[in-house]
């Protein structure tokens, strides 16, 4: 065979793995797997931050949870929960604990304020993200009472119509009626002074008035930069610091000013003989409104619109 030949045949084994058909396909199939698998994650990515973003900026559907909205709001329905009114964003985790959901940073947001009646989404100190449905009662500054059943904001009697009457004369929490309470505000005064002329007990006062009610939600700051709070448990909190069983360092607070850094808000439930409200857990802040209730959409035959 002559050297031609051979050149020639050697050339002719040679084209199949020269025009590259054998030798690049399953790396071109691999690659083409590998995008449409990052396409995939990527839509699924991108679906799920829309979602996020419609459910803290826009609308969440929220399903009732008991009976301590009767007769306004049943067992079991669902309701369109508005956050384009107003709410609070909290940026935390789902798999996060409650403490570290609650100490997240908190994005207010919505283009308007919360209205005195406004059935709303609300959660509690120390109750991590759970989610309750109330009617807002109290605005900061309003003083308010339950006297015979019915309501009272700043000496006003309000009927309440969304009141079934059978849930005004049964016990409460802590009962039917309650003593006027006032609604403290972002800038009250908030100080530590003794109760009684032996100097032997010392309470919390908002405003020069004695605070008998649960906790205060809101923090205090005093001109040096201390931050007190008190708790709803009735703990005393100094710079983050439980002072409670410390007489000494709460002596060394008495007479000193505190000014509240955030207004507070008073909830209740319309089912005035079964809800968990601020009657137990004390007024919160703008912050732990988290929606605002505008509509029943599920059973579809008891949609309507919430007063």
């Amino acid at each position: 065979m002559s050297e031609d030949r051979i050149q020639e045949e050697q050339s002719a084994e040679t084209v199949p793995a020269a025009d590259g058909v054998r030798t690049d396909k399953p790396g071109k199939e691999k690659k083409s797997v590998v995008r449409e698998i990052l396409g995939w994650v990527g839509t699924l990515l991108s679906a799920v931050v829309l979602a996020l973003a419609i459910r803290s900026f826009l609308f969440e559907l929220v399903r009732v949870d008991g009976a301590s909205m009767n007769d306004t709001l049943q067992n079991g329905e669902i309701m369109f929960v508005s956050k384009l009114d107003y709410a609070s964003t909290w940026l935390s985790l789902p798999w996060q604990s409650s403490e570290a959901k609650e100490a997240a940073p908190r994005l207010a947001t919505g283009i308007g304020e919360p209205k005195q009646f406004d059935v709303v989404i609300a959660r509690y100190p120390g109750r991590g993200d759970t989610n309750f449905v109330k009617r807002l009662i109290g605005m900061p500054g309003d003083r308010i009472r339950i006297e015979d059943g019915y309501l009272y904001v700043n000496d006003q009697k309000y009927e309440e119509p969304y009141v079934n009457d059978e849930y005004r004369t049964n016990a409460g929490s802590p009962g039917k009626d309650f003593e006027e309470i006032y609604v403290p505000k972002k800038g009250d005064e908030l100080s530590l002074e003794y109760v009684d002329e032996a100097k032997s007990r010392v309470g919390v006062y908002v405003n020069g008035g004695i605070w008998t009610w649960r906790g205060i939600s809101s923090e205090a700051v005093s001109e040096e930069g201390d931050r007190l709070a008190y708790h709803r448990d009735g703990a005393l909190m100094l710079n983050g610091e439980d002072i409670s069983s410390d007489p000494e360092r709460i002596k060394d607070l008495v007479g000193r000013k505190f000014t509240l850094e955030k207004d507070l808000y008073f909830v209740m439930g319309d089912h005035r003989d079964s809800s968990n409200d601020s009657r137990s857990q004390g007024p919160i802040t703008r912050d732990m409104l988290v929606g605002h209730v505008r509509t029943v959409i599920f059973p579809i035959g008891a949609w309507r619109g919430i007063q």
